[in-house]
């Protein structure tokens, strides 16, 4: 799902979190999830090729966004997501 508008600008959205390096792997997990409760998600890169990546264990590697109007939805299936992966390792 994307989040852009008929003019193809971002529409009030808000960071809701910041993957690490580590949560790369969840993130074809964290899209379906959001797809299945018909949230809109926009998981943006923070990886520069100019320096190869050489920022992204200060910086993240992605933020994860949404509309605003589902934040504080997004937040809480995001946290209950990551509390399961967690708890069962």
């Amino acid at each position: 799902m994307k989040l852009k508008s008929r003019s193809g600008k971002m529409e009030n959205t808000v960071n809701i979190f910041t993957l690490d390096k580590k949560d790369e792997t969840l993130i074809p997990l964290i899209r379906e999830t959001f797809a299945k409760e018909n949230i809109a998600i926009d998981i943006r890169s923070k990886y520069d090729t100019a320096y190869d990546g050489l920022f992204i264990g200060q910086k993240g590697l992605a933020d994860i966004y949404v509309i605003k109007k589902d934040a504080k939805r997004s937040l809480e299936i995001l946290k209950d997501l990551l509390a399961d992966l967690s708890s069962s390792f």
